[in-house]
């Protein structure tokens, strides 16, 4: 692409051939759709329609989570208030296939069958169709997500990569977060916690009628805990720590317009300050404030469901000053502009036509000045075709087109100029997935996907680190990284036990990882590191899920995953040097339990979970080396006491089999209890 003379962030000047494919997509929906059948969603009627928990997240359409063509587990506000957790990476620490590695009191990063690590990128994280992971680098602050337990309906687990279903990067997986819609459920529920580490909560959710018009909801929270007591390994040190905090409020209202015409806004804003490990390895004091604006028009019309939706996001993070380095502050904003059509033709098919644009942008960090930015625009389709009364074929296309761009100030000797940004990069990610009802009570998937992760912008350099001493800087020339996926799934209802069991094997591989910080270019008077990419990785694994009831009272649940990763990696990226390696730091083997009884008055719950022994990284300041995390287990409970059909108090904790526990190669984590009072409607 030509340089403008002003140095902008480059824009696309024309419109692309992504967006020719979605345009004659929609179009021929409009001239060839018959009237939809698709309805503006509400999930309490279609969960007693189905008996079930359901999804419309994958296809537009209400779904069993065994008729997804995808591996999907649902987690329902019953699983997510018997978890006992006082946070989301709580709750998802009993989710088979869900990796969480606990790094501080609220500090955990999570991904989907492995690939975790320190600011894991790999997962699509989305709140009601709102990424909410921090564009800059790709990861997800947990903390700092606006959205308080009691507001969510249910939480969506998609495993494998999904970027054409559910949307940008998703590669290793979706977590796909769903509150409860104002205009149907009246929920309205206030909590206050109090525990060890100092910790004190309160949180709470209102519904408000806005007459005939619609309603609102209201949520936010109140957080504050000390940190963990045990030490930290002095290849990770960093600040002191400090005490940590959160605050959160969100507003959610929905107007009915006319009839099938909904219009949605939405506004959040949260801060949080945190102990964290950051993607070198080191222990970092962070202070996250975030923001966002959404608005989304649905219109159910006879060619489909039409959906406009726009949304800004806004995070700045700061990091302590460092004597040598300066103070690290970065501020990212992403604007997301989507349009899409749900429709039917005929009866046994299903179609979903998309468009959307991206623009994102951060400056540089610590060393300010210049500003990394991309703008995306991307195209996607969906054809969902009942082949048969028991056989259904899912197909889906998405294509991103990106242009990179860069501005602005940099330094003397920096091995780049502004206009090495000038590039674009088109990739296409895919799903493909055949679901089989073999009988009343057993489904076969066959699934193959294939999703494609965009370098983010902190890789693509902005971070800019120049001193007399380290020179480090992302690189414009990173490939995107492909992760391609095949699985089958066999789930099976055994209705004489009340039980369900699935069975899957997958192979997955990741072609074109990238490091932080794989590669030096020389200058006439420094050397800089920048990121590269290093190599690829395959896995292989086979995951077991049962779970059922007993008596009524009785709940149960047990899953095992044994999963076996190779890397090949360049020379000088191998054994865990340059701050990834996924062979040697995913257990091989995983294993997660629960039981629970429950009357009218009492909930009691325990969750069980082991790991075999793997390694961690620690850092030498200039690379990294594995350490060995020992083969654990762990342990949670709940035990709840209904006082009134309106209140609740119960007492929960995590790692209950011991005071401290080595999880990471991070400081060992600390048991936690607290107690909860819940009021609620």
């Amino acid at each position: 692409m030509t340089a403008t003379t002003d140095n902008k962030a480059r824009k696309p000047r024309h419109v692309r051939s992504c967006l020719l494919i979605g345009l004659s997509i929609g179009m021929s929906a409009a001239v060839y759709a018959l009237p939809a059948q698709a309805q503006l969603m509400d999930y309490g009627s279609l969960e007693q329609l189905f008996g079930e928990p359901v999804t419309t997240s994958a296809t537009g359409s209400p779904q069993r989570a065994t008729e997804v063509p995808a591996n999907m587990i649902i987690i329902t506000a019953d699983d997510i208030r018997r978890s006992g957790a006082r946070d989301i990476p709580g709750v998802l620490r009993h989710v088979a296939g869900v990796d969480v590695m606990q790094w501080a009191s609220d500090n955990a990063d999570i991904s989907i069958r492995g690939y975790n690590q320190a600011y894991a990128a790999r997962t699509l994280v989305l709140i009601d169709g709102r990424q909410v992971y921090a564009d800059y680098y790709g990861f997800v602050p947990w903390s700092a997500l606006p959205i308080e337990l009691g507001a969510i309906r249910q939480i969506e687990i998609v495993k494998g990569p999904n970027a054409a279903l559910f949307g940008f990067n998703a590669v290793g997986g979706v977590i796909n977060i769903v509150t409860y819609n104002p205009r149907y459920d009246d929920v309205s529920t206030v909590s206050t916690r109090v525990g060890t580490q100092g910790l004190a909560e309160v949180s709470g959710v209102a519904t408000l009628p806005l007459g005939s018009i619609g309603a609102l909801r209201l949520s936010g929270g109140l957080r504050s805990d000390d940190e963990f007591t045990t030490p930290i390994p002095l290849a990770m040190a960093g600040p002191p720590r400090v005490a940590n905090g959160r605050t959160s409020i969100d507003a959610d209202a929905t107007f009915k317009l006319s009839s099938g015409v909904d219009l949605g806004v939405e506004a959040s804003h949260t801060h949080a300050r945190q102990n964290e490990v950051s993607p070198d390895y080191t222990s970092q004091d962070s202070d996250y404030s975030t923001n966002s604006l959404k608005a989304q028009l649905a219109a159910d019309t006879n060619v489909g469901l039409l959906k406009l939706t726009a949304y800004s996001n806004w995070i700045s993070w700061h990091g302590i000053a460092n004597p040598l380095l300066g103070i690290f502050s970065v501020h990212n904003q992403v604007t997301v502009v989507q349009a899409e059509d749900v429709f039917n033709l005929g009866s046994d098919h299903t179609l979903r036509a998309a468009l959307e644009y991206r623009h994102n942008t951060v400056g540089t960090a610590p060393i300010a000045g210049g500003t990394v930015a991309y703008d995306v625009a991307s195209a996607s389709g969906m054809w969902n075709w009942r082949v048969t009364p028991t056989v259904s074929l899912t197909n889906a296309l998405r294509v991103d087109d990106l242009i990179l761009g860069r501005s602005g100030f940099m330094p003397a000797d920096y091995p780049f100029t502004n206009e090495d940004w000038d590039r674009s990069i088109a990739q296409f990610s895919f799903n493909s997935g055949v679901v089989w009802t073999v009988d009343h009570d057993s489904k076969l998937r066959l699934m193959i996907s294939r999703g494609v992760q965009l370098p983010n912008l902190v890789e693509s350099g902005a971070l800019l680190i120049d001193t007399p001493f380290l020179q480090v800087t992302g690189s414009p020339t990173l490939k995107p990284t492909a992760v391609t996926n095949y699985e089958l799934a066999w789930d099976h209802d055994l209705p004489t036990f009340d039980a369900h069991l699935q069975l899957s094997a997958f192979h997955q591989y990741t072609n074109n990882l990238t490091s932080i910080a794989g590669a030096f270019v020389p200058r006439p008077t420094s050397l800089y590191a920048t990121s590269a990419n290093i190599g690829s990785s395959s896995a292989n694994g086979i995951e077991l899920i049962a779970n059922g009831t007993m008596e009524g009272a009785w709940r149960w649940s047990l899953s095992y995953r044994a999963e076996f990763i190779g890397d090949t990696f360049l020379p000088f990226a191998k054994g865990g040097i340059d701050f990834v390696d996924y062979e040697h730091t995913t257990p091989k083997h995983v294993a997660k339990g629960n039981i629970g009884w429950s009357d009218d008055r009492w909930e009691i719950d325990t969750y069980l979970s082991y790991q075999s022994g793997a390694f961690g990284l620690r850092t030498t300041g200039i690379d990294t080396y594995l350490v060995p995390v020992a083969a654990y287990a762990s342990l949670d409970g709940r035990v709840a006491y209904h006082l009134t059909d309106w209140a609740t108090i119960s007492v929960s904790g995590q790692n209950l089999l011991q005071s401290t526990q080595q999880q990471t190669s991070g400081p060992y984590v600390e048991r936690q209890v607290f107690v909860t009072l819940t009021l609620s409607n």
